[in-house]
């Protein structure tokens, strides 16, 4: 049986993204944090882990960033979700008797146009979106809703008062999908994940992007990070780009990497996945 770890109860959004990815036989391990996602992989206690990178409306999580590499674990899969809100309430329960809502910060953050219409609604944060579903029903909280997922809902035998209630609809979340480092890459994958500490020389970054620019070969997301070292200032920059990591494009283009990097290291090679969930 496989097992993978994810952050946030059983109903939260990366439960849908380890039940789409691992439809089989497998068990899904909750875990609280990031963190503990990434030590599950890494200790093998678990064989992969779900973790949000990115999300279009706020940005990067940086501590994941962080996390991979630290962690000797290997990104292997990618999945884009449209984050869909609904509230959510025992059964029986009416909208205008609710006083406080429970969720995430992120997901407050993102129905806050329709929260301002319920002024008389208390905003609670939770550890993420299904535990405060789960919360609910378990303290049996009739005067209390939350704002979560379909899939939350169905699992905790809740009731939908409201749905899709974010506010910007094209709010999408990318998820990784992460394995041990001994896990084999797939033979058709067109996306790589890497790190690099460029070489503190004039003009470093732009001889690290030219190096993909040669081989015409695309970069969809650079983001850099701070490294703790013996001089300030100094950060890590972490790219995806477009190609495998057998494409000879690519092994062209981290042989000249080589010469303007002090270090490199390939977080992952995985297939890219460029379907947008509507659902």
């Amino acid at each position: 049986m496989i097992k993978i770890s994810i952050q946030g109860a059983r109903g939260s959004f990366h439960d849908i993204v380890a039940r789409k990815k691992f439809p089989g036989d497998s068990e899904i391990i909750e875990s609280e944090t990031f963190k503990q996602v990434f030590e599950d992989v890494h200790k093998g206690l678990t064989d992969y882990g779900v973790v949000a990178i990115e999300n279009s409306l706020y940005g990067s999580f940086l501590e994941n960033y962080d996390f991979l590499f630290k962690y000797d674990t290997r990104i292997v899969g990618e999945e884009y979700m449209r984050l869909v809100l609904n509230l959510i309430a025992l059964p029986g329960t009416k909208m205008e008797n609710i006083t406080e809502v429970y969720t995430h910060p992120l997901a407050m953050s993102q129905a806050e146009e329709f929260l301002d219409k319920h002024p008389k609604m208390r905003r609670i944060e939770a550890e993420d979106t299904a535990a405060a579903v789960r919360l609910i029903k378990g303290q049996d909280l009739h005067t209390a809703a939350a704002i979560g997922s379909t899939l939350a809902s169905e699992i905790y035998g809740m009731k939908i008062l409201a749905r899709d209630i974010e506010t910007e609809k094209k709010n999408y979340t990318r998820f990784l999908i992460i394995a041990r480092p001994d896990t084999p890459y797939d033979l058709d994958a067109d996306k790589t994940s890497l790190v690099v500490h460029a070489k503190n020389i004039p003009g470093a970054l732009f001889h690290v992007l030219k190096c993909f620019n040669d081989e015409n070969i695309n970069l969809s997301k650079i983001e850099s990070r701070p490294i703790v070292t013996s001089r300030a200032w100094d950060y890590n920059f972490y790219l995806d780009f477009e190609k495998g990591l057998n494409s000879p494009a690519t092994q062209r283009a981290l042989k000249e990497l080589e010469k303007v990097a002090d270090r490199i290291r390939v977080l992952g090679s995985y297939k890219r996945d460029d379907k947008v969930d509507e659902q």
